[in-house]
């Protein structure tokens, strides 16, 4: 029941802008047990911020987080498949050891039990969706295209998946397989975003939320793709 936030943009977005929006998720989706969010410094590192609480509740992130600006930032709002799972160290997104990549997942891996033993010595937390991440990861370490990689990681650990790879001087990678929280990709401004879709069969996203996004597009079931900038919908300067 997570939902997925992504934006990219040309210029500098402050991060009071993302707190808005993902609020705005977590309100009138089914999230508050944990958030966390991604972004890209100027020379493309990638930092992050997860807490345990939901982002509305979460009274340390405006202090702490304050004045960041960036081009791009990934946010994940969480509501575990298993409530059981609450715990700091399963909030997302994942981040690996030289901070280059950020791993998120909207979803429930139904073959994760079987992978986990493989992973033990890695694994900080006890979610499927850790599971996911160690599998990208070890797929990439075997040199598969990245975006092959996403879609193998559903195939292999199965159940319902949208996954977001957030990458240090690359494009972001998105993956809809989650057929009860559909993908889109749309424009605000010159801001290209995705979101899933407060897991509604319908468009309420763009009306309670980005009712002044342009492009809309539902990114089909099971492809991949990547966050790009539409240059033919920026705004004129």
């Amino acid at each position: 029941m997570c939902e997925l936030f992504t934006v990219k943009s040309d210029e500098n977005i402050p991060i009071e802008w993302i707190f808005h929006y993902a609020k705005l998720l977590e309100e009138y989706g089914f999230a508050g047990f944990g958030w966390g969010m991604a972004w890209k410094c100027e020379d493309g590192q990638i930092r992050r911020y997860r807490a345990i609480e939901g982002v509305r509740n979460d009274i340390l992130a405006p202090q702490t987080l304050k004045g960041i600006v960036s081009k791009e930032y990934l946010v994940h709002l969480r509501r575990p498949s298993l409530m059981k799972s609450m715990a700091f160290n399963n909030s997302q997104p994942y981040l690996n050891e030289d901070q280059s990549l950020a791993f998120a997942h909207n979803g429930y891996f139904k073959n994760h039990d079987q992978y986990r033993s493989f992973y033990a010595n890695e694994l900080a937390g006890t979610s499927d969706s850790e599971v996911g991440y160690r599998y990208y990861l070890m797929k990439l370490n075997e040199q598969k295209d990245p975006i092959i990689s996403l879609e193998l990681t559903h195939q292999i650990l199965e159940g319902n998946a949208n996954l977001i790879a957030f990458r240090k001087n690359e494009v972001t990678l998105l993956y809809a397989g989650n057929n009860d929280n559909k993908m889109y990709t749309f424009n605000l401004g010159d801001v290209r975003c995705a979101s899933t879709s407060l897991h509604s069969q319908d468009d309420y996203l763009f009306q309670a939320i980005f009712p002044t996004a342009t492009n809309i597009k539902q990114i089909p079931l099971f492809t991949g793709c990547e966050l790009t900038v539409d240059e033919h919908v920026k705004s004129p300067k």
